[in-house]
């Protein structure tokens, strides 16, 4: 091996060693979300076991729970992390207590009408997430994440969005259930552990999900059809302690930026695929790698559906929401999200 060859690699072996040595030794106590979807075992879990510690040389890692592993419910989660018991959460709008209307403002029920769409809506409302979550929950956003597209499953048979009238339906959210209730329907908030029951019991006659979470927790088995009218992407986001933030060293917390940005994108990506594979495994319409597809009656939305759609969120959801949220709120919403789609929620 050429002399000049050698010193190349031996240098760039000491500017490595340099770069791991500027980033701190820390192992980050972390919550994610539901450890039985794929967000939780494809995309967290090895974030925290496997990207994080090779980006950064073994010296960053995670004890990393999944919602499920530590049995709550969610909506302690930004509590216990403004408390430092986490030092990163995961952490969804219908967790959100204090400051509540401008987080559910990422995802207002019928707003978004494809995944590039509500990543948009994500990447413009950040900065009015960030102060809220800065201001009542010492903590900061790392990045945003979806889960796959929400849409109905319903016992019997659903042909249209006016087949919803009178129907009783589990909603995850305040927006949602104002969309439910625009289109004539009564909203029924219920944990997601609890929906299965519920339909057997009759308490709910459809419930609002992800197209592959609904799959994954067997919802298929309680319900007859799968009506893939969107209402949302659920978007949820990673939240760092800003007490835990502010004692990583600069080069540390570049090294996080730009790690949990990658994971943003990975995210994005692998959950925008996953929400047609939830459709076939839910509906037995195309290929499912998560199980044995199921037969749920696949009812698409038409034109006059998604008319009525359109209806319900301008008539009703857009009001409601800027009423929660006030109305300099509001403006600004219009301003960053409604005016690029011609939307406008007034209170």
């Amino acid at each position: 091996m050429k002399i000049a060859t050698m010193a190349a690699i031996g240098l760039a072996a000491l500017v490595s060693s340099a770069a791991e040595a500027q980033i701190d030794k820390k192992q980050f106590n972390v919550v994610g979300t539901w450890g039985f979807l794929t967000n939780w075992q494809q995309l967290e879990e090895p974030f925290w076991k496997t990207d994080l510690p090779k980006a950064s040389g073994g010296n960053l890692t995670g004890n990393a729970k999944s919602l499920t592993d530590v049995n709550l419910k969610g909506t302690e989660i930004l509590r216990l992390l403004k408390q430092g018991v986490f030092d990163v959460a995961a952490a969804l709008p219908i967790y959100v207590d204090d400051g509540g209307a401008v987080i559910e403002a990422v995802d207002i029920s019928g707003v978004a009408r494809d995944f590039a769409m509500a990543r948009r809506i994500s990447d413009a409302w950040l900065p009015e997430m960030q102060e809220v979550m800065k201001a009542k929950y010492n903590s900061m956003i790392m990045a945003h994440f979806p889960f796959p597209q929400q849409v109905f499953y319903c016992r019997g048979e659903i042909k249209s969005i006016a087949d919803l009238k009178g129907k009783k339906v589990r909603v995850q959210g305040t927006s949602q259930g104002d969309f439910t209730e625009a289109v004539g329907a009564a909203s029924v908030t219920i944990p997601f552990g609890e929906v299965v029951p519920a339909m057997q019991k009759g308490v709910v006659d459809c419930g609002i999900t992800g197209t592959m979470p609904g799959y994954k927790a067997k919802w298929h088995e309680v319900v007859n059809t799968m009506f893939v009218l969107p209402v949302g992407y659920t978007i949820g986001f990673w939240a760092v302690n800003m007490n835990s933030w502010s004692k990583l060293s600069k080069p540390t917390q570049e090294l996080m930026t730009k790690e949990f940005k990658a994971l943003e994108e990975k995210s994005w990506k692998r959950i925008e695929a996953e929400s047609d594979e939830g459709i076939a495994c839910n509906t037995g319409t195309g290929a499912c790698s998560a199980g044995p597809a199921a037969k749920l009656a696949l009812v698409k939305p038409s034109a006059s559906d998604i008319a009525a759609r359109e209806k319900a969120l301008n008539d009703v959801v857009l009001s409601r929401w800027a009423k929660r949220c006030g109305e300099a709120c509001a403006a600004k919403w219009n301003e960053l999200v409604g005016k690029p789609y011609g939307l406008v929620a007034k209170p």
